[in-house]
């Protein structure tokens, strides 16, 4: 089951400089989430692949408060069909 960070309601930003830098924040559904560096990496290595694209730079915000408010209807199904209540 593949949820996208948009879809999760994580993706908060992306800005794309016209020097190929691409700045990329995120936040996080809790502070201990075990996917933490993986999901960082990911962003990093996928963005890097893009045509153009210079140098990534992900930020975690947490300032601004992930919500399960803030996740996708479809997310939400696809998480509970597999036994996740969020």
């Amino acid at each position: 089951m593949k949820v996208s960070l948009r879809e999760m309601g994580m993706l908060r930003r992306v800005d794309v400089a016209d020097n190929g830098k691409v700045d990329v924040g995120i936040t996080f559904p809790c502070i201990g989430c075990p996917a933490f560096d993986l999901i960082k990496a990911d962003i990093k290595n996928t963005v890097t692949a893009v045509d153009g694209v210079q140098s990534v730079r992900v930020r975690v915000d947490w300032s601004e408060k992930w919500r399960r408010e803030d996740m996708d209807d479809s997310a939400r199904e696809r998480a509970r069909s597999h036994g996740y209540q969020i």
